[in-house]
């Protein structure tokens, strides 16, 4: 926490070399941002201009940034650890992390950015549900690979401490205090006041409250009483620096917009969209929904503009709306994937950080989600973010969904591209959650996980749908797990297209 002696004392107005002369090797840095949206990649770059500065620990949502942010310094060789939900597409920082260049710490979005609050709230840390059962749990998860390129695990995560809490098994999750945060809003007044555009709030606000010296990088600079106090995302009692950077980097990880087919005709028959179809079904009107990458994204273009969905992203913006054309494409309005998106102002949109936002999926405010899978087994547990032996992107914020309580849809194709099951007895990859799903569509039939009372190793699935043409006998074939078959098997029905 911030000493007391220093309080009433304004930031102090600095240069981008002046702002982090005092971060020295061995350093830990928290820093702000989620896919590009509110990273400091200025700060980020001063930090890589200079090489003598070494062994530094990073805590961030996403390892963001090749040729800027994350990606030079782990080439430059001045990290030693990160600790962080999602490495995702950095190609540049996951080879260095397979090279055995540094260790890297993964940890559940809701959890890490927790951890990072309670650390600037005074709390020594939290138990949760979160990761339970899991390597997260039981300590399985690879931190470090040999240098000699060989890809041999040399070190694995530890195991928790695990308690039994009000009937629940929990994970406790110890709390984050850093040296440093290097944070980025759109404006500030001189006292530090800040306020953030679109999901740029994400970690921004929990990497300034657990540092030692917070760092703000602002686009723009006002006198004080020029902010509303009405609209101020966080007092700048937090912020000890300000660096004015005018005309700040404005990148966009995956740009996504809403003429990009060039005029080309939609399938709604394919597989993809027919199980986006089915899955459309399943959304009741008022519903609060969370929709992951993939076939999953296709679902709200046949629900019915009758039933009204509230669609949220774990990166902080509740209310989703369809992907931008190209004069609505906006750098800080994107969903949990990174994907550029519209906000749908008509079901009551707003932004949050993801403190907030990821405590909505944990205190139980989404009603359904919708996500993919590498494996399902016959009891409900799902494996969707790790293969073994194959390269690590990270859990992101799949464990708080899975594990929340609210009902989980997988879309999934049948087989994988060799023809191998992906519907098996038991995961073979490291699990997301423990008997979490609900429904399982395929490209080929609908399973219903049947919950047991008793244990979730005893949920049973159920098969109540085949689609067109589809046999049980292809099914059965084509599926490891034991089901059972419903007396009411029918024909897979499918959302209306809606043109």
């Amino acid at each position: 926490m911030k000493q007391t002696s220093r309080r009433f004392m304004k930031p102090v107005l600095v240069s981008l070399d002046e702002a982090v002369l005092d971060v020295t090797s061995g350093s830990s840095l928290a820093i702000g941002g989620f896919g590009f949206s509110g990273v400091p990649f200025e700060l980020m770059e001063e930090l890589r201009r200079r090489p003598a500065v070494k062994d530094l620990t990073l805590i961030m949502g996403s390892m963001s940034g090749e040729d800027c942010g994350v990606g030079p310094l782990a080439v430059a060789g001045q990290l030693k650890k990160t600790i962080t939900a999602y490495m995702g597409e950095n190609k540049v920082f996951s080879d260095c992390f397979q090279a055995g260049k540094l260790e890297v710490e993964l940890c559940p979005m809701g959890s890490l950015v927790e951890r990072l609050n309670a650390g600037g709230t005074g709390i020594k840390g939290f138990y949760t549900t979160t990761g339970m059962g899991t390597a997260v749990s039981e300590g399985r998860i690879p931190q470090r690979f040999a240098p000699d390129g060989s890809g041999t695990v040399v070190q694995y995560s530890a195991p928790r401490e695990t308690r039994c809490v009000d009937g629940e098994w929990c994970v406790f999750e110890p709390s984050l205090k850093t040296d440093f945060a290097l944070i980025k809003a759109w404006k500030a007044d001189r006292r530090g006041n800040c306020v953030f555009r679109g999901v740029a709030r994400n970690f921004n606000l929990a990497a300034a409250k657990a540092s030692r010296v917070c760092i703000l990088q602002v686009d723009e600079l006002v006198e004080c009483g020029e902010l509303d106090p009405n609209y101020v995302h966080m007092p700048g009692v937090y912020v000890d620096r300000i660096v004015h950077v005018p005309n700040s980097i404005q990148k966009i990880e995956h740009l996504v917009k809403l003429d990009e087919s060039g005029g080309k005709a939609v399938n709604h028959n394919d597989a993809k969209h027919r199980m986006a179809r089915r899955a459309a079904l399943e959304v009741e009107d008022g519903m609060v929904l969370n929709l992951g990458i993939g076939t999953p994204t296709f679902v709200t273009s046949y629900i019915p503009p009758a039933v009204k969905v509230l669609l949220m992203a774990g990166n902080g913006l509740l209310g989703v709306g369809p992907f931008p054309r190209a004069d609505e494409v906006d750098p800080d309005v994107l969903n949990a994937s990174k994907q550029t998106v519209t906000v749908d102002r008509t079901v009551g949109a707003t932004f949050l950080d993801c403190v907030e936002a990821m405590g909505l999926v944990r205190g139980g405010y989404v009603d359904m989600a919708m996500m993919g899978a590498m494996e399902v087994a016959e009891n409900g547990d799902l494996a969707n973010w790790m293969v073994p032996g194959k390269r690590m992107s990270g859990m992101g914020g799949g464990m708080e969904l899975v594990q929340s309580g609210c009902r989980v849809i997988i879309l999934t194709n049948h087989v994988n591209n060799d023809g191998t099951p992906k519907l098996l007895r038991r995961c073979r990859a490291p699990l997301t959650g423990r008997g979490v799903v609900d429904k399982i569509i395929t490209d080929l039939a609908v399973f219903d996980v049947v919950k047991s009372s008793v244990s979730p190793d005893l949920n049973s699935l159920l098969l109540t749908e085949l689609a067109e043409g589809v046999t049980l006998d292809e099914v059965k074939a084509k599926t490891e797990a034991v089901f059972k078959v419903s007396p009411d098997l029918k024909s897979i029905p499918l959302a209306t297209v809606i043109e």
